[in-house]
């Protein structure tokens, strides 16, 4: 009986030492985990912020290279009244070796303070009105078509001074009056030089034989072509 004892006690000694070592091993595995992890993240991260640092980056120094937008200034000669006088001078300068481009601009002339009485409904009405002022001494005649057809003008003057005395005036006789600055518009020509030419010696010659004309600077015209 007593072999009967020894051999279970071995077995046992056995299966002990069989699942310690099973354990020690489950251990060692489990502690491995965390640092496999953290490692695999680490070369996740590197591996992203290599692709981002690949990435093609905006070219700075063209940014930095790219000028603001101006708008170029012409130097231009003028005006003139009609195109074929401004046409004649073009060919002037084109023979002293100045190209040029004729623009038209509108603008307002001869601005004067309008001194009337608003239209009356009938002309009859605006005759009888006129009969009165100009029994006081008034100058004065009726408006006969357009917007302001059957008013009463009063005259025109260059100085609002002299508009607005006579506005008073006739406002204290009476007589609703009202001053309005009119102007004419008109079309002038002129010639437009390249941005990069300010016309230099010939275009002095050509404003001494041109006394009409004279030089200033203004906004180039857009999508200008400058002809010889």
């Amino acid at each position: 009986m007593r072999w009967v004892f020894y051999t279970l006690l071995v077995a046992n000694l056995v299966y002990l030492g069989w699942h310690l070592t099973v354990d020690r091993l489950e251990g060692t595995s489990l502690a491995s985990s965390p640092q496999s992890a953290a490692k695999a993240s680490a070369t996740g991260a590197a591996s992203s912020l290599a692709l981002l640092t690949e990435q093609p980056q905006p070219d700075r120094a063209a940014l930095a290279a790219a000028p603001p937008s101006q708008t170029a200034s012409c130097t231009v000669v003028g005006p003139w009244s009609d195109s074929d006088a401004a046409r004649r001078a073009r060919i002037q300068l084109r023979a002293a070796g100045l190209a040029g481009r004729i623009e038209p601009v509108r603008v307002e002339k001869d601005r004067l303070n309008w001194v009337y009485l608003p239209p009356f409904e009938s002309r009859r009405r605006a005759l009888e009105a006129l009969n009165e002022l100009q029994a006081l001494g008034v100058d004065s005649f009726v408006v006969k078509e357009g917007d302001y057809a059957n008013a009463i003008s009063l005259g025109y003057f260059s100085s609002v001074e002299s508009a607005e005395g006579l506005r008073t005036k006739m406002r204290n006789a009476g007589y609703p009056v009202f001053v309005r600055e009119t102007a004419r518009e008109v079309t002038e020509y002129w010639i437009y030089l390249p941005p990069t030419e300010d016309g230099g010696a010939a275009l002095a010659d050509f404003l001494v034989g041109n006394p009409q004309a004279g030089r200033s600077k203004s906004q180039c015209p857009g999508n200008a072509q400058w002809k010889g």
